[in-house]
């Protein structure tokens, strides 16, 4: 199974860098999502901005305001995607070792088409035999991918190099 053929396009929400922090927090809530890919002029992608990011930004930042604080300056940078060509397997195993729960899927000049979402993919597969495949096919994927999810902030802090 192809990643197009269940990433999320129709109700797809995204925001840009100089997006309010406010207006992203309306626009997760407006979408019942808990992240947006962040995309420049020409649609390509540039970061991804979580709820939990933002949380966190608030709780560091008391004295900014969300009205005046725009997502490019608590936005993730580091972009990690998928194509809408690849299969599911590639997917999760993109999701997994990034311990990440959402992935923008991109054309080949990195322009956002969709979001594949572990909810996605759980949808394809909670009864067991699907386009997904069989549960014992798939379902270990699935598995250790939503396992990464959870350990990802159970995980030791990294020393920071003397030279940054």
């Amino acid at each position: 199974m192809k990643v197009k053929e269940i990433m999320t396009v129709n109700s797809l929400k995204y925001c840009s860098p100089e997006t309010q922090l406010h207006n992203a927090v309306k626009t997760m809530k407006s979408g019942n999502c808990g992240a947006l890919p962040v995309i420049d002029k020409n649609k390509k992608v540039v970061g991804m901005i979580t709820d939990r990011d933002i949380a966190l930004s608030l709780a560091k930042k008391l004295a900014t305001s969300p009205s005046k604080l725009p997502v490019r300056k608590i936005m993730s940078s580091k972009v990690h995607s998928v194509n809408a060509d690849d299969d599911i397997n590639t997917a999760l195993r993109e999701m997994r070792t990034s311990k990440i729960g959402r992935i923008p899927v991109t054309d080949s000049q990195g322009k956002l088409l969709g979001v594949l979402s572990i909810h996605n993919l759980l949808s394809q597969s909670d009864n067991g035999t699907t386009n997904l495949g069989t549960l014992t096919d798939h379902g270990e994927s699935i598995a250790k991918t939503i396992k990464a999810l959870s350990d990802r902030y159970n995980e030791p802090k990294r020393k920071r190099s003397a030279a940054l």
